[in-house]
């Protein structure tokens, strides 16, 4: 239970239950975590909270309410408050550089790198990637793991994209693997459609990198695709609207490299119609 209004817990003993509510994963109570990192938060702005703990427990107390706020804001998939909250967590960082560096602090490198990609905010991306040291980018899972999620969409190697799902260093990464699949999915069925006249289910599902034939059917019918007889039927005079990503936030007004997946798409679909033409 959260301590009343005017009746301020100390700050050492919310940090606790905190944690404590925190170390259950999948039993977590994500409405209370919420709650008590309010609380938290408000402690740390009572100078009277603040007086009552040494430097230490309260370096060690900000990290962890930082941290925790970061992944639990994608836990509530509110992408806004992560930016916010993993901008708060780098800069904690930076500030105390010379501190015995947190456990945490690969993994929260890696979801801004992996939130970064998945809003196609590549020169961001590349800037906090330069920050870290070769042997971190090459051998650090939690950082290999979006440098080689980039490569693979800068070269068009979708199917790598999909695979990456079964072999994420956290949890926390699997929500950016879904918007980048869904992102790249959208922009090869755009492509399809201004490829194609007809197209089978199976084939469909195949260049859209479903592993059952039966997952592209919501997919379909999201896009409206027309179905005779198992082949999609796509109507020449239909418009085609190019889909980007349409759920993400993108924070940045400032042009920037972007993944140019539109183009890649097209090279692939083009390569798929020659090796029809040839069989």
């Amino acid at each position: 239970m959260l301590a009343p209004s005017g009746q301020m817990a100390k700050l050492d003993l919310v940090h606790k239950k905190l944690l404590n509510e925190w170390k259950k994963d999948a039993k977590r109570n994500i409405q209370l975590i919420g709650d008590i990192l309010k609380e938290a938060k408000e402690g740390m702005n009572d100078m009277a909270c603040l007086n009552e703990l040494n430097q230490d427990a309260l370096f060690i107390i900000h990290r962890d309410v930082f941290e925790i706020d970061a992944m639990y804001a994608l836990l509530c998939e509110d992408f806004e408050r992560f930016n916010e909250a993993i901008t708060v967590v780098l800069n904690f960082y930076n500030s105390y550089h010379n501190a015995v560096p947190s456990p945490n602090k690969y993994l929260m490198i890696g979801l801004d790198l992996m939130y970064l990609l998945a809003t196609n905010r590549l020169s961001e991306f590349h800037m906090l990637l330069e920050q870290l040291e070769q042997s971190v980018q090459k051998s650090n899972p939690y950082i290999t793991t979006p440098v080689n999620l980039e490569q693979s969409l800068m070269e068009g190697v979708y199917s790598k994209v999909v695979l990456t799902e079964g072999t994420i260093p956290s949890p926390f990464y699997s929500i950016f693997i879904r918007i980048l699949k869904d992102t790249v999915r959208g922009d090869i069925a755009t492509c399809i459609e201004a490829a194609f006249k007809r197209l089978s289910v199976k084939d469909a599902a195949q260049m859209l990198f479903f592993t059952k034939v039966d997952d592209v059917i919501p997919f379909a019918k999201q896009r409206k695709w027309r179905t005779v007889n198992g082949v999609y039927v796509f109507d020449d005079e239909r418009p085609v609207e190019f889909v980007r990503g349409q759920h993400l936030i993108d924070h940045s007004e400032k042009p920037k490299a972007r993944l140019d997946t539109e183009r890649i798409a097209k090279q692939n679909i083009f390569y798929a119609k020659q090796l029809e033409m040839i069989v």
